[in-house]
């Protein structure tokens, strides 16, 4: 059950190129039950568990070990690429984090979460930073402007004629705090978001988030959110903190009602003149308590491979679904 369970998790993460370490196994262990729905899980799965099953399974020849990462058989040399990535993961995220720390100027945001490649580790030198925004309520599109406007002013922001843009902040996905629930599950979605990491967020709204998503352990068993761990953070200003706060108090009223729906007017109106809002292959949501921008989706793509890899290596012969994107 538990090698399965291991095998099927380095197969998720071959189709990104991507070893993974015991303690990496252990945490983004893909649930037995996903293989298997008759599967009695233990109550759980503990990283000697993981270890010893590892052990067991470079000694069968079925999984490589190389430098303490571990792969599928046959995938040997991963471990020195992942090395490369890591060192162009080192320096985006210094950059991504002196960038984030003009951000802290806009006002209204309650949270911001890196997501995709960097959050992985599975960077290349044009990777963008991919980032998840908490909004107050009734707040959502004009927060967006702003914090479009601040990106902007520091030469940060990605646009959508921007097929590539390294370094550059791509707000994908905002969600407001009274609906923190991402109802779009996945296998890939799980492990996406099992990867996120705050950046500027309180612990209080980090608990808040994690608790709402906790489909994700459906997907990912050991998950949880490993707060002490975090270490990559903006650095406070409080002086930014403070314009935002004053312009939230400018605007908390009828004035800003007025600007919030406006906003949502022109966004909704150019949302739905984009020839990708309606193509095929990703997701686009635009409502009043979130904005998702996913036009082009890679999920089709990894669980395409995921679910090939494990009927090669006969674990399984369930099918792990896409999260609802466009056909």
């Amino acid at each position: 059950m538990i090698a399965n369970a291991i095998l099927a998790t380095l197969a998720y993460y071959d189709g990104f190129d991507y070893p993974l370490s015991s303690f990496e196994l252990y945490r983004y262990c893909i649930n037995p039950k996903r293989l298997d729905a008759n599967t009695k899980v233990l109550n759980q799965i503990s990283l000697e568990d993981i270890i010893k099953s590892l052990d067991v399974l470079v000694k069968k020849g079925l999984i490589v070990e190389e430098g303490g990462f571990y792969c599928l058989k046959e995938r040997e040399g991963l471990s020195t690429s992942r090395i490369e990535r890591e060192k162009i993961s080192a320096q985006k995220w210094r950059k991504c984090l002196r960038l984030g720390y003009w951000l802290q100027i806009t006002p209204w945001v309650r949270g911001m979460f890196i997501s995709g490649s960097l959050a992985m580790g599975t960077v290349s030198n044009n990777s963008d930073f991919d980032i998840l925004v908490l909004v107050e309520p009734r707040r959502l599109y004009i927060t967006r402007l702003f914090l479009l406007g601040s990106a902007s002013l520091i030469g940060a922001r990605r646009t959508k004629f921007e097929a590539i843009a390294p370094d550059k902040f791509c707000f994908n996905h905002y969600l407001t705090t009274d609906s923190l629930q991402i109802t779009h599950e996945s296998l890939y979605n799980a492990e996406t978001y099992s990867h996120l990491f705050p950046i500027d967020v309180s612990q209080e709204m980090i608990g808040k988030f994690f608790a709402e998503n906790i489909w994700i352990n459906k997907f990912v068993y050991n998950f949880k959110p490993i707060r002490e761990t975090i270490r990559r953070t903006i650095k406070p200003n409080h002086f930014f903190k403070g314009v935002a706060k004053f312009i939230e108090t400018i605007f908390n009223n009828r004035l800003g009602d007025v600007l919030e729906r406006q906003a949502k007017e022109y966004q909704h109106k150019r949302i739905m003149q984009n020839p990708l809002t309606n193509a095929s292959g990703g997701r686009i949501i635009y409502t009043d308590k979130e904005l998702e921008f996913h036009p082009q989706s890679f999920e089709k793509v990894i669980l395409g491979k995921y679910n090939d890899k494990i009927r090669q290596l006969g674990i399984s012969m369930n099918t792990e679904p896409d999260s609802g994107l466009r056909s």
